[in-house]
């Protein structure tokens, strides 16, 4: 099953092409100029008037990235939450969440990043507000003592201390437009913002091509930290939690799906564990799945004889309490993100003079 993601990357990155799909990559092209404007309106604003971000008045790591889509955000939160948390610090982790209200079933649901960040992260408190700095000070009222902005870099008005930038190795710099003619959210030359930049999937791409990219990432970026990282399957767990190890998965043969920005990452993930896959169904990011779709699930799983069904965390959340025991096993993959050994000093120490500074420990006043 093809997304509509699916399709209109086809027609952004150029694969499709004739003459309608050119003057659509026109039109595209235009309304990427005024976006352009406006976003360096936005950021010359906050470069003049630094008075206006507001802080909260403990540390603020934020980790973003600049592009639309999946750079690996979530599994790094979860990183670090998790090595502050081993620091003896009270984390809060700020997110906006996705969306409010009701899904197409009339079920009401929370962000699923969130959800995924609440199970993964117990002993971190998870504050969903799309006002960044009210919740910074709720979590603080809270007792939080240091705050994990999630997806923040393009939330300037909440001032941090470290600002970490993931740029995915696989699709690393939007096919060279900003959005919508592109998947840029800001320019390439906004990574000298950053405080270390984190290059997530960096085994699924040959050297050439990392050279390349690297030496990109360091002329826009001015020569800004670079930390390589790979995303790890290291098992799979079932939708009631029972733990699988990955060892299992040379005897399973899977249909996967899954609503995510990156489904060909996620495949070839589940490819190198070593399960076969009779069937791939690529739904739209952050997609809510119908009772119908679940279903028709099953039903596929029972005719190509699977004996397992696979997909994310972020997805599994979704259907908690929605699908039949009775039928073909859902297992979810735990991903964890990983540094060789350079990397994790990097950021250790990063993290380690964040916390030491104190942050920025006078919270001014106003919005």
């Amino acid at each position: 099953m093809a997304s509509r993601s699916t399709s209109f990357l086809a027609l952004i990155s150029g694969r499709r092409k004739g003459l309608p799909y050119d003057l659509i990559r026109a039109g595209l092209a235009s309304l990427s100029l005024i976006y352009r404007f406006t976003i360096a309106l936005r950021n010359a604003y906050y470069d003049i008037f630094r008075s206006k971000q507001r802080n909260v008045g403990c540390p603020v790591i934020s980790i973003g990235n600049i592009t639309v889509g999946g750079t690996g955000k979530t599994p790094l939160a979860v990183r670090i939450a998790g090595d502050l948390i081993e620091r003896g610090r009270k984390v809060a982790i700020l997110t906006r969440g996705y969306k409010g209200g009701q899904n197409r079933d009339g079920r009401g649901h929370e962000s699923d990043e969130a959800l995924v960040l609440q199970q993964r992260c117990p002993k971190a408190s998870v504050v969903i507000d799309p006002d960044r700095i009210a919740g910074g000070r709720r979590a603080r009222a809270q007792g939080a003592d240091v705050l994990l902005l999630d997806d923040g870099f393009q939330h300037r008005r909440l001032a941090r201390d470290l600002d970490i930038v993931l740029i995915d190795a696989t699709a690393p710099f939007g096919y060279g437009w900003m959005l919508p003619r592109g998947l840029l959210r800001e320019p390439l030359k906004s990574l000298r913002r950053a405080d270390v930049i984190v290059l997530t999937r960096s085994d699924l791409v040959d050297a050439s091509s990392r050279r390349l990219m690297l030496a990109q990432v360091n002329r826009t970026s001015g020569g800004k930290p670079v930390v390589h990282a790979v995303h790890r399957i290291v098992g799979f767990m079932d939708i009631a939690g029972e733990a699988i190890p990955v060892e299992g998965a040379g005897a399973m043969r899977a249909v996967v799906f899954a609503g995510i920005a990156n489904f060909d990452s996620f495949r070839r993930s589940v490819e190198e564990t070593g399960v076969e896959i009779v069937a791939a169904y690529e739904y739209p990011d952050h997609h809510d799945y119908t009772s119908e779709e679940i279903t028709a699930l099953g039903d596929v799983a029972v005719t190509l004889e699977a004996n397992v069904i696979l997909t994310t965390e972020k997805d599994a959340v979704k259907l908690t309490g929605r699908w039949k025991e009775e039928g073909c096993r859902l297992l979810v993959l735990r991903l964890e993100i990983e540094f060789d050994e350079a990397g994790d000093k990097i950021l250790s120490d990063m993290m380690d003079d964040t916390l030491e500074s104190g942050g920025r420990c006078t919270p001014t006043s106003g919005d």
